[in-house]
């Protein structure tokens, strides 16, 4: 229709002075005919009365009656398709927003952002960044060492007797079975009155004293109660290293992964991988998003397909040798890094990385870094 009169869609002004149509509608055509796909050509595609507008201007300047029809046809079938699959268009964009096909760019809060705010009002926490950090470095010849750090940055409770899970440690196969020949401890010596696996020296200095369960589902580090909003905010990091991995696959674990699980509505997860030179991996680690909206364990056992929740995020490698980890979402980063370097005896310069970003992850919800196993050499 534009062509057939000689119209610019790249030039959404100049159209609506010359076909006295409205500068905004014009825009929003124009951003539909240069869309990359049709899901974000849907975020500005003109309502019906909108749509007849703009093909009775370009009826008027002498665009072609079956060039006029097949827009208006094409606006027919799509309206028919929202009515039969979705009743409206809001519903409609809300489902492909849960298939992972589809962000709406107009409105000012994402659907993750308002379940972040929902799940803060509804369980009186709050973090402004889910840390979780994993390096994996040789150990022997059949043997890799993993070292895993978690933290939660600028949590805070929105009501005082909330009692919350910072951490629960657990280590599985791919089966879901608790391996019994690794070594698990802490990678720091902890301080005295704490519980394991905390690491005071990138903790902030309020956070109070901790508490350790033990259960069936692993070893839980639990914050008590105490002051509301920012007076209480406070970052804690902790974290552990298990030495006697298996380099190869086996009849128990195909894959090598590690995870964050997201327990509380947090702003941004920060995921990091590094990797020794010497781990063997073709291309980048696969990321998969799995949710636990029955509960439960949350181990690889309970990691079916049926659970996985669809999205568009990347897996970006670190530029650096070292892989350079600094982000202002977490202070002091490159600092906690170089300590587990140090700690653990490994060169930095032999690491690559890899990095997931996600704003308001899913409360819930478990996200998964993996990567093949190579097989044992004959």
């Amino acid at each position: 229709m534009y062509s057939a009169v000689g119209a610019n869609p790249e030039k959404p002004q100049e159209v609506a002075r010359k076909y006295g149509l409205n500068r905004n509608l014009t825009w929003k055509l124009s951003r539909v005919m240069t869309a990359q796909d049709p899901f974000s050509a849907l975020n500005h595609l003109p309502g019906q009365q909108g749509m007849d507008l703009a093909v009775a201007a370009f009826e008027k300047a002498g665009a072609p009656t079956d060039l006029l029809d097949q827009v208006r046809d094409s606006m027919k079938r799509f309206i028919e398709v929202v009515d039969q699959h979705a009743g409206d268009r809001d519903q409609l964009e809300l489902t492909l927003e849960s298939m992972g096909l589809f962000e709406r760019e107009y409105r000012i809060e994402t659907g993750r952002e308002l379940a972040y705010r929902g799940n803060c009002m509804i369980w009186g926490v709050q973090a402004r960044v889910r840390m979780a950090l994993a390096l994996v470095g040789p150990q022997g010849p059949d043997t890799m060492s993993f070292v895993s750090l978690g933290g939660l940055i600028g949590f805070r409770r929105l009501r005082p007797n909330v009692r919350w899970r910072l951490m629960r440690m657990q280590i599985h196969s791919d089966l879901g079975n608790e391996p019994t020949d690794i070594g698990v401890g802490p990678i720091f010596p902890t301080p005295p009155g704490d519980p394991p696996f905390v690491i005071r020296e990138f903790c902030s200095d309020n956070v109070p004293a901790l508490e350790q369960v033990i259960s069936p589902e692993g070893r839980e580090i639990m914050l008590p109660g105490g002051p509301v909003g920012s007076q209480g905010a406070c970052d804690c990091v902790f974290g552990y290293a298990a030495k006697g991995l298996s380099r190869y696959r086996n009849e128990e674990d195909r894959f090598a992964s590690v995870a964050a699980s997201i327990l509380l509505p947090t702003e941004v997860l920060i995921c990091d991988l590094l990797l020794h030179n010497s781990v063997e991996l073709e291309g980048k680690p696969e990321l998969l998003i799995y949710g636990f909206p029955h509960g439960g364990i949350d181990s690889p056992a309970a990691q079916s397909v049926q659970n996985q929740l669809p999205h568009n995020f990347d897996v970006t490698e670190l530029v650096g040798s070292p892989p350079a980890v600094g982000t202002a979402h977490i202070p002091r980063y490159s600092r906690i890094v170089n300590r587990v370097y140090e700690h653990m005896g490994w060169k930095p310069d032999e690491f690559r990385g890899y990095r997931v970003q996600i704003p308001y992850p899913v409360m819930s919800s478990k996200v998964v870094l993996r990567w093949p196993l190579p097989v044992r050499p004959v």
